[in-house]
């Protein structure tokens, strides 16, 4: 349609108010309460206008545009009202700078009087610069407020992580309630009172931190004032550069914009543009990359030990020490530890000079211990070849989405904001976990299963669709599947799930009716010693409904990883082979460029560890090469949905660290091994598009123009029924083991670095080393909220805090674990997600 502002006329398409229009046409309308992806509010009024045809001044954000509308946006009148309007706003925040007449000569003489704690004016305000109020005022030319001031006198909250709250700064605008509201569902503060006592807060002014707040920082960023102050840039000047790059804390590869200083990381937001993310992001992206990037435990020269102590040597030293040792160790006696996280040209270098230089096939990553690796492996072993592709924004088109063994807002928030979408338009989430979570109070069924029991209840879902006469898709095996179903005996399911008949009945009813169905499924599906024929009966049932299944990947780079790996693995050993083996001197030099446990009982001649960040193994390290971190370097990653982005370099190598893909290249060349001569990644990239089918016709530069490539699959998949082999019970406990724990892996890290043992608002937020337990087992253990415990099970011991609360059932603890303490509770090829356990009293 065609409409006229301010005498120009313009085209609109869709349903779309005057305020989108005039922005998406460089007309700007000054507003302070509206913002993309929220609801209109009409809540300021500074944003109205006048139609021809219409009496009254309509606000602009709550309008609709309609074919041949004559819009005015600057006429006297509308702009007496609004200094007006603007007048009244101002009176209940800080105005004097905002109204001098020598404010453009202040900031560059008393900027560094901001550190003082009370903000009466803009000079004083860690948001000067960067505040909308202030875009306003000069937009409607205020210089001058008529009514008299009235300071609220607020206490400034600063007992919670990342941000403090100055509600005296607070125009009331409402975007941070909206925002936590509508966007992110977690609805942690929102108005109090009325009139001229409204203020925004929490439910009994509790901090953020007992309020179920994420800290996503969304908040943050719609804030138009300086109410919302990031603690971290507060007395910080303005950005000088900005950078755009990949988020590489998570799978779901977030455009993050880096704000920099002097060719320095000040902050990290989520970029608007960002294809993936749209403008949100979480807690780590958006308060913890600086950190990440700066952190203490950085190493930044080469070193090697000498006399038992480790000495900084210039890289040609280092680069020649390892490639004179590695000679001797190569074949069996040698494996590579490589990071899930590194770039895709970096992993694939990783496994070249493995094979190549090592000459070994001993080389693996945590990429073993994700749901992709599991789910292709159970596949595998059926003749299946699933599709891994997808895209975030088709899961809130599903009409019921099955969640299992993941807790979405502290794994994968952006996915978890579809999701929210989906049941805002009607969807129905069905949870299926052991134990409470956030996502219950949005589920229409929460099925409360037992520990190790999710196979049973899967297949017990299907039988039920099969015997109420369901119509089912014509696959190969259906008759093979519907024989297995039949022996399952229905008297014993309630007993063995612990989920009720009616629910069952329920969840499958809903599977019928509210079609297109999604599955997704994380870890909690797979780490267990069941995880295979977990994944062969959702297999089943999504083949039976005709749903669509969402793997959800851990690491930044899991499939790029995977895609790699899955073409050129060999029939070495496995991670935790490798630990094996290194501790009884199977093999005698590991290369670790990746996590690994600590090495306390190894029996090696020599370690090399190639890191960005100090660890325990360093200890024993015979040489340690210093990598940089994503921010120093370039390259591409694959997200979980099979996109593959490329991140930028935003800033130059910390001390002298170096690209992993150089350290490798240049070794392998001391080494004699040619092939390796790369100069740039794109180099190793264009190697790579050949060798890998997946990655085939991929270039650096078609990545840099195309946000919409992803890993190349076959088109055509097979689909049939994977036969239920085994009708086995759940996992029993024993008076040695009396409990059941479930095992949640904390995913808070990069690289080696534990970013909730290293950043006190993410340890706050985290409370790493918790044992979840119920208040009756507590009782009966003599334990306290608080206390140390000892959790020992027939695969080792590991400590934590106890945790009293009424979320866990009897019988069964909760322990929140690093990916470093994987070996303490390994089993065979995958880590255990449910363990018969004892617990006793511990430091």
């Amino acid at each position: 349609m065609k409409i006229i502002i301010d005498g120009n006329e313009v085209e609109a398409e869709g349903k779309k108010t005057i305020l989108e229009v005039a922005r998406e046409n460089d007309i700007f309308i000054p507003s302070l309460c509206d913002y993309p992806q929220l609801a209109p509010f009409t809540g300021c009024r500074l944003c109205i206008v006048e139609i021809k045809g219409q009496k009254g001044f309509p606000p602009s954000c709550g309008t609709l545009v309609e074919e041949g509308m004559e819009v005015k946006t600057k006429t006297p009148k509308i702009q007496k009202l609004r200094r007006e309007i603007l007048e009244l706003i101002l009176i209940e925040h800080p105005n004097a700078c905002l109204i001098c007449s020598e404010k453009e000569n202040c900031d560059e003489y008393k900027s560094t009087i901001r550190k003082v704690g009370e903000v009466t004016g803009c000079v004083l305000c860690s948001n000067n610069g960067r505040c909308e109020l202030q875009d306003v005022v000069n937009a409607v030319k205020i210089d001058s407020v008529r009514f008299p001031s009235v300071y609220r006198n607020f206490d400034i909250k600063k007992n919670d992580p990342f941000f403090d709250r100055n509600y005296n700064l607070c125009i009331l605008c409402g975007r941070c309630v909206r925002v936590c509201h509508e966007v992110r569902g977690a609805s942690t503060v929102s108005f109090s009172y009325r009139g001229t006592q409204a203020v925004v807060g929490t439910a009994l002014d509790r901090p953020l931190l007992e309020s179920s707040c994420q800290f996503c920082g969304a908040c943050v960023d719609v804030c138009p004032t300086g109410t919302l102050a990031e603690r971290a840039i507060k007395h910080d000047s303005l950005p000088d550069e900005k950078a755009l790059t990949i988020c590489p804390l998570c799978s779901i590869g977030c455009e993050l914009e880096i704000e920099l200083k002097e060719r320095k990381i000040l902050r990290s937001l989520p970029s608007k543009q960002g294809t993936t993310n749209q403008g949100q992001g979480c807690v780590k992206g958006r308060f913890t990359i600086r950190d990440v990037v700066y952190s203490r435990k950085r190493i930044l020269k080469p070193m090697i030990r000498v006399n038992k102590e480790l000495e900084e040597v210039s890289w040609e030293e280092a680069l020649d020490f390892v490639a004179k040792r590695l000679k001797k160790y190569k074949g069996k006696k040698a494996a590579l530890i490589t990071s899930a996280q590194a770039s895709c040209e970096e992993s694939f270098l990783f496994q070249k000079f493995a094979r190549e230089a090592l000459r070994t096939e001993n080389f693996d990553n945590l990429a073993r211990f994700s749901p992709f690796t599991a789910y292709l492996e159970a596949a595998k072993k059926s003749g299946l070849e699933p599709d891994l592709n997808f895209k975030i924004e088709d899961i809130s088109k599903a009409k019921t989405i099955f969640l299992i063994g993941e807790n979405l807002t502290v794994s994968h928030p952006i996915i978890w904001l579809e999701v929210l979408k989906a049941v805002k338009a009607g969807a129905k989430l069905i949870v299926i976990s052991p134990g409470e979570s956030f996502l219950d109070r949005f589920s229409e069924l929460w099925l409360q299963v037992k520990p190790g029991a999710i196979f049973h209840l899967l297949n017990i879902l299907s039988r039920i669709l099969l015997d109420t006469g369901y119509e089912y898709a014509r696959i190969e095996g259906i008759q093979s599947f519907k024989r297995n179903l039949d022996k399952l005996n229905l008297s014993q399911i309630s007993e063995i799930t612990g989920v009720r008949g009616e629910d069952l009945n329920e969840a499958s009813k809903l599977l019928m009716e509210e079609t297109p169905a999604a599955f997704l499924f994380g870890i909690g599906l797979t780490q267990s010693p069941s995880g295979n024929q977990n994944i062969s009966a959702l297999w089943n049932l999504a083949c039976l409904t005709q749903a669509q299944i969402f793997p959800l990947g851990l690491e930044n780079n899991l499939r790029g990883v995977l895609e790699i790996e899955h073409r050129t693995r060999g029939k070495g050993l496995n991670f935790n082979q490798i630990a094996r083996a290194a501790s009884i001197g199977d093999i005698k030099a590991l290369y670790l460029a990746g996590p690994f446990p600590p090495l306390k009982k190894a029996n090696l001649d020599f370690l090399i560890i190639q890191d960005c960040f100090a660890t325990e193994n360093m200890m024993r390290a015979d040489v340690v090469l210093p990598s940089t971190t994503f921010a120093e370097t370039e390259g591409t990653i694959v997200n979980t949905e099979g996109r593959i982005q490329k991140f930028n370099k935003v800033i130059e190598p910390y001390g002298e660290a170096k690209p992993d893909w150089w350290i490798i290249s240049r070794l392998a060349g001391k080494m004699g091994n040619r092939g390796f001569n790369y100069k740039s990644p794109s180099g190793i990239m264009k190697e790579m598009s050949k060798a890998i089918p997946g990655f085939k016709g991929i270039s650096s530069s078609k990545l840099g123009k195309d946000k919409e490539i992803f890993i190349q699959e076959k088109k055509k998949r097979k689909k049939k029924f994977i036969p239920l082999k085994d009708n086995h019970l759940p996992i029993k406990t024993s008076k040695k083991y009396p409990f059941f724990m479930l095992v949640d892996y904390n995913l808070d890290y990069y690289r080696n670095l534990s970013l909730s043992q290293e950043i006190r608002g993410l340890e706050k937020l985290r409370d790493p080393k918790w044992v979840k337990i119920s208040p009756e087992d507590a009782k009966s253990l003599k334990l306290k909220d608080g206390d140390g415990v000892i959790i020992e099970s027939s695969a080792g011991k590991i400590k934590g805090i106890a945790k009293v609360t009424e979320s866990m059932p009897k019988g069964t603890v909760r322990a929140n674990l690093f990916w470093s303490e994987i070996s303490t509770v390994s089993h065979e090829e995958h880590s255990l997600g449910v363990l018969p356990v004892k617990i006793g009293r511990g430091e």
